[in-house]
């Protein structure tokens, strides 16, 4: 959705139903804002909080997210619970005659 010169790039519902953090995308800048918004009666979405991230912010944001990612993995796995394997996609294998 484009409103303001912004796109909602994608909506990231919570597990609660009434929040969820947006990713949006300045079009005139290029910046990233992840908004966080709170389901209020008769009201509707409010917004409580947006953190706008310049380029480097957005890269850095990726690698500590990767990381983290990893991390609660590891701790799951080590928990005994079941950790979905990462998807490898096989090269097709070329036979000599």
């Amino acid at each position: 959705m484009k409103t303001n010169g912004h796109a909602t790039l994608k909506i990231l519902p919570a597990t609660d139903s009434d929040q969820q953090v947006e990713v949006i995308i300045a079009l005139d800048d290029g910046r990233l804002a992840l908004r966080y918004s709170t389901w209020t009666e008769g009201l509707g979405w409010c917004t409580q909080k947006t953190i706008w991230l310049d380029e480097t912010q957005v890269e850095a944001l990726h690698r500590a997210l990767t990381v983290a990612r990893a991390r609660l993995r590891q701790a799951r796995a080590q928990r005994g619970e079941r950790v979905e394997a990462a998807k490898v996609i096989p090269f097709p294998i070329i036979k000599e005659s």
